[in-house]
């Protein structure tokens, strides 16, 4: 349950990998959105990420950055109280492969439906990310879909 006057979020791949490299084109963006959700200037809480995703960030993370950089960030986000790291059991596996397959037509990743899922079972309506997944799925984006920018916040 969010406190009052916040909104529950769920953060993919793509934010934590933006924050985490610094080559990447959205790391200024990533890293003023996470540092105004850690001040309170954006109102998102709770903050959760899923085992899928922690996956494809080490993955990720691994052969683009390297094995140190790959731990440091699974470990700053497995070791953040800020972040509720939600897993996958079967009936979530299984309610994903049914989106998976339901959407035969987009190119939408497995870990995508399976945070899709558990985001729905939630009741979160925003996801932090850089592609339009999320979008296609019904979800906000942040902060592409929202007035984050619009706003003068950052």
């Amino acid at each position: 349950m969010s406190a009052p006057g916040t909104k529950p979020l769920f953060v993919d791949t793509g934010a934590f990998y933006a924050r985490t490299d610094g080559d990447d084109k959205h790391h200024e963006t990533a890293t003023e959105v996470f540092e105004d959700i850690r001040s309170g200037d954006l109102p998102y809480r709770p903050l959760y990420t899923t085992q899928g995703v922690l996956s494809e960030l080490a993955t990720l993370c691994l052969y683009k950055l390297g094995r140190d950089t790959a731990v440091a960030a699974l470990t700053a986000v497995r070791e953040s109280a800020s972040f509720n790291v939600v897993p996958v059991d079967r009936a979530t596996f299984e309610a994903a492969a049914a989106q998976f397959e339901q959407y035969d037509d987009q190119e939408i990743s497995f870990v995508d439906h399976t945070t899709a899922v558990l985001a729905d079972e939630r009741n979160v309506e925003h996801v932090f990310a850089f592609d339009g997944d999320f979008r296609t799925l019904d979800f906000t984006v942040l902060p592409e879909d929202t007035d984050y920018q619009a706003t003068g916040l950052k």
